[in-house]
């Protein structure tokens, strides 16, 4: 009997094609491709911007199918830059048109803030993820500061000791999922 591979939902901040965010979920999704299953999800970049005041019938379908995905998901990965000491605004946009729903609610969720310096941007998604309910540990969540030195521009880990925590950080968020 086949065993299914947990499927992980992975949001990158980054949205850029030479984003280094998204160079470290394309890594992961070949590395660990053995164990789970990586979907990497740009539709974030489409979203128009989130208004509290329209209904779930008035919800654009993109953001209804967004949200479907995490509720289906097992897990959810998310790898974000700092951009001017703050969450880029095409993950903040699409983080807050899941307030009104449940889907992050004890859903296992890894964080890792890849960055120049990045503490600020880290300490809001921390904010943000536990106040939407998302199951985020001290395992599950990484700040990498310095990116550029421990990423190739072909998104190699080239730091030994960034590329352990990132492997820690992953087998923190299967465990979270069983």
């Amino acid at each position: 009997m086949e065993v299914l591979k947990p499927k992980i939902l992975a949001i990158s901040g980054g949205i850029s094609s030479t984003s280094y965010n998204r160079k470290i979920i394309t890594r992961l999704k070949i590395e660990f491709s053995e164990v789970c299953d990586i979907l990497i999800n740009d539709d974030i970049v489409n979203f128009p911007f989130f208004d509290s005041g329209i209904s779930e019938e008035e919800t654009p379908n993109s953001v209804k199918l967004f949200l479907e995905k995490v509720k289906d998901a097992d897990a959810v990965l998310i790898c974000s830059p700092e951009y001017v000491y703050s969450i880029p605004g095409v993950l903040k946009n699409a983080l807050e048109w899941s307030v009104a729903s449940v889907v992050f609610t004890d859903k296992p969720v890894a964080l890792i803030t890849a960055a120049t310096v990045g503490n600020k941007a880290h300490e809001s998604l921390i904010l943000i993820l536990k106040t939407i309910g998302a199951k985020l540990t001290d395992k599950t969540n990484l700040l990498v500061s310095g990116v550029k030195g421990k990423i190739s521009a072909d998104g190699q880990f080239i730091d030994d000791e960034t590329k352990r925590s990132i492997y820690s950080l992953m087998q923190g968020l299967l465990e979270n999922i069983g």
